[in-house]
C-alpha cells in the first residue's frame, strides 16, 4: 500500500511545471517599451494591478523582483502561486534606451484576465 501511495504522489509531482520550466518556454507576448526598465516597472506595477482588479473576483497586488537593479526585473501577482510556478510574469529587461516587456503565462487562465494583463502593459509603453 505504501509504495502505491509513494508512486501515486510522484505521479502527481511530475505532471507539475515549476516556475524556472514555464520561463524557458517562449514569452506569451513581448511588447517593446520607450521606458527604461525602472520607470516601466514604476508604471506597471499599479497598472497591472488596475486592469487585473476590473476583471478579477478579488483584489491582487503586483510586485516586482529585481533580478538585476536597474536591468531586469520579474513583476508577479502576490499570492498567485499555483504548483510551484506563478500564474503570470512580466519580465522587464533593458534594451538600449528603453526596455523589452515579456508577458510569460504559467498556466491556462481565463481570458479575461490574460486580457487584463495584456491591456496593464500596454498603458505603460
Amino acid at each position: 500500500m505504501r509504495k502505491i501511495l509513494f508512486l501515486l504522489a510522484v505521479a502527481s509531482l511530475s505532471g507539475c511545471q515549476t516556475d524556472a520550466q514555464v520561463r524557458s518556454k517562449p514569452p506569451l507576448q513581448t511588447f517593446a517599451s520607450s521606458k527604461s526598465a525602472d520607470a516601466a516597472v514604476t508604471c506597471l506595477i499599479p497598472a497591472l494591478a488596475q486592469s487585473w482588479n476590473a476583471v478579477a473576483i478579488q483584489n491582487t497586488r503586483f510586485v516586482a523582483q529585481t533580478i538585476s537593479p536597474t536591468n531586469e526585473y520579474d513583476i508577479v501577482p502576490s499570492g498567485s502561486m499555483i504548483n510551484g510556478h506563478w500564474t503570470f510574469t512580466v519580465n522587464v529587461k533593458s534594451s538600449g534606451s528603453g526596455s523589452k516587456i515579456s508577458l510569460f503565462q504559467g498556466q491556462m487562465m481565463l481570458p479575461s484576465l490574460t486580457k487584463a494583463m495584456k491591456d496593464g502593459i500596454a498603458a505603460c509603453l
